[in-house]
């Protein structure tokens, strides 16, 4: 079985968008074609519901996008960690929990990366040490050894914030005992000559 048009034209659109800068008007025209030869094609929708709120700011046009590709095609897996990440930047917690733990339910899914999102959740809600625990956990399910490594550096990274919010111990001052045992001795050599 060959790639479908829609298939093609979500191709063209996904290698519009570049890291340097993108080409916007072939990207639109490309995901617009795809869309109207296959409305529900899971990666068109996916890569529109991205650009939707991550670029346009338009979060509930993009989260309905992420929604209709759940219903239609839930065994496509990019949508759950796309879907969560979005969801977290727009501070909806709860839902993103909900579209983590359905992703995964799924039998094929990411699950270092969806750990990793659980633990931005927790990062998010300031909860330092379960943070920690699914960034652990993400480790073990992670066969990437760059990912791995980006893993390694959020953990590094939340033990330093978790510093951040610990309360300071007060240093004892060294020169406070030294003079206090100057003084001890002073006194007590003021007692000798008195005799």
């Amino acid at each position: 079985m060959g790639l479908t048009i829609a298939d093609q034209y979500y191709l063209k659109a996904s290698g519009s968008m570049g890291f340097f800068g993108s080409d916007w008007e072939q990207l639109c025209e490309s995901l617009n074609y795809a869309l109207s030869y296959e409305e529900t094609h899971a990666p068109s929708l996916c890569l529109l519901g991205q650009i939707q709120a991550e670029h346009l700011g338009n979060y509930e046009e993009g989260f309905s996008c992420f929604d209709k590709i759940i219903a239609s095609n839930p065994e496509y897996t990019e949508v759950y960690t796309t879907y969560a990440r979005l969801l977290i930047w727009a501070n909806e917690l709860e839902r993103a929990k909900k579209v983590i733990d359905f992703g995964l339910t799924q039998k094929t899914k990411d699950e270092a990366q969806l750990f990793w999102l659980t633990s931005y959740m927790y990062e998010c809600k300031e909860d330092f040490k379960k943070s920690i625990q699914l960034l652990k956990k993400a480790k073990k399910e992670t066969y990437n050894e760059h990912y791995f490594d980006f893993l390694d550096n959020e953990i590094k990274r939340i033990k330093k914030k978790r510093k951040l919010d610990a309360p300071k111990k007060k240093k004892k001052k060294k020169t406070s005992k030294k003079k206090n045992s100057k003084k001890k001795k002073k006194s007590s050599s003021k007692k000798k000559k008195k005799k």
